[in-house]
């Protein structure tokens, strides 16, 4: 039997939004309690084995004993909810800028969790003691008493990455859990090395979670069919058949790919409990296409199957399981456009559902069909709705094969992992995340004798220190002394980033590691001392691009025009311009970034380059390179709290600019300059990855149709961005997300939301991902109608 012969499209579309209503009613999640319990029990229970036996085992515990159930409305068995706590800080209610410490806790989550039925704060707190003294939160620990009080304002972070990887589920899909054992068994056959034998038969063990979990869900079904009826017993036997299959068959049709799919990243997400953020699908069109393809399933019932696995990635009332992308599109190596059926479908998928989760992402080439920007454009110009991010396959192509050395066989399975990073589907760890970086911080300390402006604290070098005698000799020499200190701040970063990573890899992953080149090498997709993935490195994300080289530019004016004031600006910089608003007025005139200015688009240019390779000459925990993030995932305003004046003429605690683009409101002259000032950047040397975000006033797009407005944000953002022909040196941008609405807009929907977002869901961009823009916290909220900064995109 097969679900058309059950139920028709919309029919099976009508259960997802039903069954995403009662998943947004769900307003506790304790499965990642009970499954951390689980593990503390089997900590002790499987003493005796080695680290990656004893992990595999304690997942198939969990497998056994978590807690399952399956809704009135499911059409495939699943979910994540287990996985994940009401962490995530921004779309926290409770979250405020001046609270954000980073994610440096390994226990905090045990905060957000409150005593419900037997789970009582006794308990809590008990687990709680208990992980702060396991080997992994005593090495985390560890790795931040590195960082001494760097961290404390801000200058650079770190983090042990979780998620922020994209598995390759298409071998899984194939095979089914027992080819993937068969081929364990093969090649540990072959191997000599004992350590990687053991560890075969971890993976082993592992994948044994998603038959057992599979088993119990069909056991369910089954008993759920016995009391029903008509359609929703035959739905429910279906399922239950589906179940027995696969995951440990592979799949045959389109239905038993996306339910082996779901049971997958269950297990998967499981391994990592709690919260393994931001692990990503891939390109899901070319995924489930040749399923989809084997029956010839149509574009309504294709995409009626695909919202169920949509309703699959959020996570009770807020959608807690943030930045998990999906990417359509894209060329083959030999440059064919490799959209299909699959594509539009889940176009039609994400256009109905409209949900917070997962992200949308598009790649684009010279050659993608008009066909698609027409789909695009109901998406671009719907209050409200959900609006993809833009990757550009000719630029990405080129620097993934130079900087990161991605063989060209391997180029067209880059995907996004989290936000905006480009990693090899199922062959690359680029602990994308692992270390964060603030520019503006650190020249706030070179400029300020050492001594931060917030706290009066000493963190850096004085006047002295630096070879210099007093503030006009700093300011003469600031460049060469902003590198050199930046340079220092950055080796300790990467100190710090490469103990958390050695931290984290104590925590193996067997079963992530079957769907990461781990069945090839025999090794866990973590381990810092042997490599187990094809490609390997380290993130690090940098902030305050466009406020340091507005400060530069601020700095040459005033040495230029008034040297004599040099004393004078720093002291206006200490009080935040209290006693000296007219050296704030003065400061505020001079060149901005984005603005298409030579000197100040050279420096900002400058700026990328060089802290991109200073970033890019330093090694990770297996000797390979960190790679320059020009991105900043609503941490531009965390870190800008932290930051004091600037000269720029920027305030104290005031947001830095966001990625690669201009502070706001220092873009005067619309988006034809702002565009010519981003395309001078050295896109070729961000190799970890950059993000852009426009304002888009949707009053500039005039055709009568939503494909018609497709199509000219076509002519009038995308090609003149991605495709310049004027673009004649290194590789054009190949990152945008956009919003396209008005800061009025905004203020409406927020005052009158019953009316504006009847449904309770009006979607927004955060950064690299979209959220519910009603679930942000107020901090938030106002970011993104600042952000707008609908003067720099007037067209």
């Amino acid at each position: 039997m097969k679900i058309e012969s059950i139920l028709n499209a919309q029919e099976i579309t009508e259960l997802a939004k039903e069954r995403f209503k009662e998943e947004r009613a769900t307003d506790h999640l304790e499965g990642w309690f009970l499954a951390k319990e689980i593990m503390r029990e089997c900590d002790e229970k499987f003493k005796e084995d080695v680290d990656s036996i004893r992990i595999s085992k304690t997942l198939v515990e969990i497998a056994k004993r978590i807690p399952l159930w399956l809704s009135d409305y499911h059409i495939f068995a699943g979910t994540q909810d287990d996985a994940f706590a009401r962490s995530y800080a921004l779309i926290n209610p409770a979250f405020s800028v001046d609270s954000f410490t980073g994610y440096c806790d390994p226990v905090a989550v045990f905060g957000d969790i409150d005593p419900i039925g037997d789970i009582t704060r006794e308990r809590i707190d008990d687990l709680k003691k208990y992980n702060e003294n396991t080997k992994f939160a005593q090495a985390l620990c560890a790795a931040y008493d590195i960082a001494g009080d760097k961290t404390s304002e801000a200058i650079f972070f770190i983090e042990q990455v979780t998620g922020h990887l994209i598995p390759d589920m298409r071998g899984a899909l194939k095979v089914g859990v027992k080819g993937l054992k068969e081929q364990i068994k093969v090649n540990k056959a072959k191997e000599t090395d004992e350590d990687k034998k053991v560890y075969f038969d971890a993976m082993d063990i592992a994948l044994d979670a998603a038959v057992i979990i599979a088993n119990r869900y069909a056991d369910m079904a089954e008993e759920k069919a016995k009391g029903l009826e008509a359609k929703d017993k035959e739905r429910f036997k279906l399922m239950a058949a589906t179940l027995r299959k696969v995951p440990e068959n592979g799949a045959e049709n389109l239905y038993e790919a996306i339910q082996l799919f779901i049971i997958m990243w269950q297990v998967m997400c499981l391994e990592q409990t709690p919260n393994p953020y931001a692990f990503s699908v891939g390109n899901a069109d070319r995924i489930f296409e040749p399923y989809r393809s084997k029956e010839d399933t149509g574009r309504d019932m294709t995409a009626a199957l695909l919202k169920h696995l949509l309703v699959f990635y959020n996570v009770a009332d807020r959608s807690w399981a943030i930045s998990q992308n999906l990417i359509i599109g894209g060329k083959s190596n030999t440059g064919e456009d490799m959209t299909n059926p699959t594509s539009y479908a889940l176009l039609d998928a994400y256009y109905d559902m409209n949900l917070p989760q997962p992200i949308l992402s598009v790649k684009l080439h010279k050659n993608t069909p008009d066909k698609l920007y027409e789909s695009l454009g109901r998406f671009l110009f719907t209050p409200g709705c959900l609006t993809p991010s833009f990757f550009n396959d000719d630029s990405v192509f080129e620097f993934l094969k130079e900087k990161n050395h991605v063989e060209p066989q391997d180029l067209e399975n880059y995907s996004v992992a989290g936000c905006q990073e480009p990693l090899i589907m199922g062959k690359d760890n680029g602990n994308t995340t692992n270390s964060w970086l603030n520019m503006a911080k650190v020249l706030e300390l070179c400029i300020n004798d050492g001594k931060s402006e917030i706290s009066g604290k000493k963190f850096g070098k004085s006047y002295e220190e630096n070879g210099c005698k007093n503030a006009l000799e700093l300011l003469q020499n600031i460049r060469p002394i902003f590198y050199e200190n930046l340079e220092e701040y950055v080796d300790q970063m990467v100190e710090c980033a490469n103990a958390a990573s050695e931290a984290i890899s104590i925590l193996q992953v067997p079963f992530l590691s079957t769907l990461m080149d781990g069945i090839k090498t025999g090794v866990d997709t973590r381990d810092t001392k042997t490599q187990g993935t094809k490609y390997n490195g380290s993130g690090c994300l940098i902030h305050g691009l466009s406020v340091v080289a507005d400060s530069f530019a601020a700095i040459d004016t005033l040495l230029a025009e008034r040297p004599e004031d040099a004393e004078r600006m720093v002291e206006a910089l200490r009080d935040n311009f209290e006693h000296d608003p007219e050296m704030r007025q003065y400061l505020m005139k001079a060149k901005k970034y984005g603005n298409n200015i030579a000197s100040v688009d050279k420096d900002a240019a400058e700026i990328a380059g060089k802290v991109s390779d200073m970033v890019c000459s330093k090694k990770n925990y297996l000797g390979n390179a960190f790679r320059a993030d020009w991105a900043s995932p609503s941490t531009h305003l965390l870190y800008g709290y932290w930051v004091g004046a600037t000269p720029d003429g920027r305030l104290a605690r005031e947001e830095l600019g966001y990625g690669i683009d201009p502070l706001y409101g220092e873009a005067h002259q619309g988006l034809g300059f702002r565009i010519m000032s981003n395309m001078k950047l050295p896109f070729d040397k961000m190799n970890g990855g950059c993000a852009s975000h426009l304002g888009i006033n949707p009053n500039y797009f005039k055709s009568e149709t939503m494909e018609g407005k497709g199509m000219e944000f076509k002519d009038k953002i995308m090609a003149p961005l991605f495709f310049n022909p004027k673009k004649t040196d290194g590789i054009s941008p190949f990152y945008l997300y956009v919003n396209v609405t008005t800061p009025e807009m905004l203020r409406k929907v927020l005052a009158n939301p019953k009316k504006y977002a009847p449904s309770g869901v009006y979607i927004m961009r955060i950064h690299g991902t979209f959220v519910n823009f009603l679930d942000l916290s107020p901090d938030i909220q106002e970011d993104i109608i600042k952000r707008l900064d609908m003067e720099s995109t007037s067209m």
